[in-house]
This record gives structure tokens, sequence and C-alpha cells, in this order.
């Protein structure tokens, strides 16, 4: 039996009715305090060989989740929450589905005041949702939720547009023993989860997230991307909570490589109707991007260079020698990439860029500043980082409407 009593005081929750509010907080509370994280799965896989034996069942996992605040990937997570939501009065039905291949996946149907909702901590989604067609609100973008012969498909429809988008969940119940059989398939050599430290948490519309040496901070619009200097474990432990031994330990087991990102970077991006091509062409002249730099003061092209142009923008009329920048612009029109470097007369440089990329049939601009540090502080000050992006976001405007022109 799990101690509920201990969970929800973890959670920071105190017991209520079985409602629906009450589920949409466990769940929001859950994503936020729990991990989704596969540093004890590996641990898990090599130090257990018995097969049976491989998976954290609910007592093991919010033991460890209490004692070391760990987590634990999609069927754990799920079988977990489960245990809690049934102790708590909440009629709960397990669901397989597919987020690569059939039945890798796992989530959960909560019937609730005459609603099936589908509670889906396993990938996890930005919010419980009903588990019929239509389009969801939720703290990150919208949920586009359609049907399929064998249940439901479930597309993120806004947000940042990196990383995986959709999954299906299938409406047929599923039995304790073939639940238990998929868990145990996810121990095999080559698993996705077995290789690589990855971790997420959800916390007020924002998903903090490592992998592949770097931390990442997405919200509706934006994403920030902190290299961390190795080792790494403290500084996971305390950005997620965990215990730092279990980190060391599962970094020792399966490395932990440099990040391929080099300094920091924030991308915000925008959807435009308009066609990919359309939508560079637009900046991707010096005529274009000229235009675009009108808000800053008046630029004049210099000249070309061999990979693109130069060009200085001046403050105003009567405006001193300082007050002026001048930017170098490459231009990659296979790539639909314009990459600046911006001096001016006191300061360090700057480097940023500008692309068009095309997603699931949607066109995103997209705006990154790129920075020659890590930029942890942005990890620590997320109103700085807001900021941040929030100017990127001025910038995708003014493109946006230079394209409608």
């Amino acid at each position: 039996m799990i101690e509920t009593d201990e969970i929800l005081e973890g959670l920071d929750l105190s017991r209520a009715e079985p409602g629906i509010g009450f589920l949409e907080a466990l769940f929001v509370r859950f994503n936020a305090r729990v991990p989704f994280e596969n540093a004890t799965k590996i641990l898990r896989h090599a130090s257990v060989a018995d097969p049976a034996e491989k998976p954290r069942r609910p007592e093991l996992f919010w033991q460890e989740h209490l004692s070391s605040g760990a987590g634990g990937t999609c069927f754990a997570r799920v079988e977990a929450f489960r245990e809690l939501l049934a102790a708590l009065g909440f009629p709960v039905v397990r669901a397989l589905g597919r987020f690569g291949a059939d039945f890798d996946h796992a989530a959960l149907f909560v019937e609730r005041d005459g609603r099936r909702l589908l509670c889906d901590v396993g990938f996890p989604l930005p919010g419980v949702v009903p588990a019929a067609p239509g389009r969801y609100p939720t703290a990150r973008g919208a949920v586009d939720v359609t049907e399929t012969p064998r249940g439901l498909a479930i597309a993120l429809a806004e947000g940042v547009p990196e990383g995986p988008r959709s999954i299906e969940v299938f409406s047929r119940p599923v039995e304790p023993d073939e639940f238990e059989t998929h868990w145990r398939a996810t121990f095999r050599a080559g698993a996705h989860f077995l290789s690589g430290v990855r971790l997420r948490v959800e916390r007020e519309g924002r998903t903090l997230a490592f992998s592949e040496g770097a931390a990442r901070v997405d919200d509706l619009h934006s994403r920030l991307v902190v290299p961390l200097s190795p080792p790494r474990a403290r500084r996971l432990s305390e950005l997620f909570g965990m215990d730092e031994q279990i980190l060391e330990n599962a970094l020792e087991l399966v490395g932990d490589p440099e990040s391929e990102a080099g300094g920091g970077s924030v991308r915000a991006y925008l959807e435009t109707p308009a066609a990919p091509e359309e939508a560079f062409a637009s900046i991707g002249t010096a005529e274009g991007y000229r235009a675009l730099l009108a808000g800053l003061g008046t630029a004049s092209v210099l000249g070309e260079t061999a990979s693109g142009f130069r060009l200085r923008v001046c403050a105003g009329e009567g405006a001193g020698s300082e007050s002026f920048l001048e930017e170098d612009v490459t231009l990659d029109r296979a790539a639909r990439r314009l990459a600046v470097l911006r001096r001016a007369a006191t300061g360090a440089p700057a480097r940023f860029a500008y692309s068009v990329e095309s997603r699931s049939g949607a066109t995103l601009l997209i705006r990154e500043a790129l920075f020659e540090t890590a930029r942890e502080d942005l990890l620590r000050n997320d109103a700085l980082r807001g900021r941040l992006a929030g100017s990127l976001a001025v910038d995708l405007l003014a493109w946006s409407r230079q394209i409608r022109r």
C-alpha cells in the first residue's frame, strides 16, 4: 500500500472529494514535483537481473520520490499516479498507446461527473483533457484531440514546435498483466530511455528539461537552451530536486557528453500563413532586411560580402557618432537562415539569427539570440528570460507585418 497522506503532503495538497478540480490539481502538482526522469530506470536496469522485477512499482516509486525526489518514465509514472488516484476515490482505467511504436506508451482514463477524461502523465500532456474530439486550452497552448480507429490522436497544436508533438492513446481498457508485459518490454536492450540521462518537469506553464548536456526552458512561444558544464549531477540536483548521487551514478553508467550547443541561446517562434519561400524572401535580401530595421533608425547598405552584405543603422538626425550599429549579415538561402553579427561603438558584439522552418504543414518564423557563454543566469532569472524572449517576439511581429505588405 502507498502512503497516501505522505504523498499528498509531498505534493503540498490536502485531501478533497474526487472531483474534476481535485484531479486537475493532482495532475499539475504531480508533473511539477515528480520529474519525468530516466536515471532511476537506468540504475534499476543495471542492478536488477530478473526482468519481472525491473519495473519500479508504485510502492517503490513513491518511496523513492519521498526520500530522494525521484520520478520515473512513462509506465512507472502512469502506474504510480493510477495508484494514487484510486486511493483517493477516482475511478481510473489503464490505457496503452503509441509514441513511436504500438504499445510503447501508457496513459489513464478517469470517469468523473459523467465525463471521460484523458489523464496522461506518461507523455506528459500539458493538462487533463476530455477524451472526446475537440480543441482544448492548456497552460502551454491548445491540445487537439481526434478520433482514430483504435482510440484518440492527441496533438500539441501550440507551444514550442520542437520535439515530439503527438501521441495516440487506445480506448480499450488494459488488464494489469498486459500492462505489465508492455512495461517490461521498455527494459529491452537498446530501449530509448536506457541511454542518455533525461529529466523534465512542468512548472507554471513552462517546461524545464535536460538532455545531451543542456538544460532547456520552453514556454508558449520561446525556448531557452543552456549548456551545463560537467560534472552535471549537482547542478541537475539543484534544478530538478533529485538526489545528486542517483544522478551521478546514472551519468557514470551511460555517459555525460558535452552539449553540441556551444553557447546558450533563446529562440522565439511565430506561425505565419505565408509559404516558407515567401516568408524568407521578405527579409532575405539587403533591401528586405534593411526595411525590417526601419524601427531602429536609418539603415544604409554599405556593400556586399562573400556571404551576404554589410549595413549600418544610425539612430537619427543629430545623433552622436556613437549612436550607430554595424551589422555583417550572412545569408543561407538553402536553409532559409539569416545570421547577423552586430557591432556597436560600445559594448560587446551580438550574434543573432532569423530563420524560417516548415513543421507539419505550418510555416514558422524564428528569431534567435546566440550567446558566447552558457548564460546559466537565465535559468535562475525567469523575468529576464521572459523579457528577452518578448523582445525577440516583437521582431517577429515586425517581420510578419513586412511579409503581408
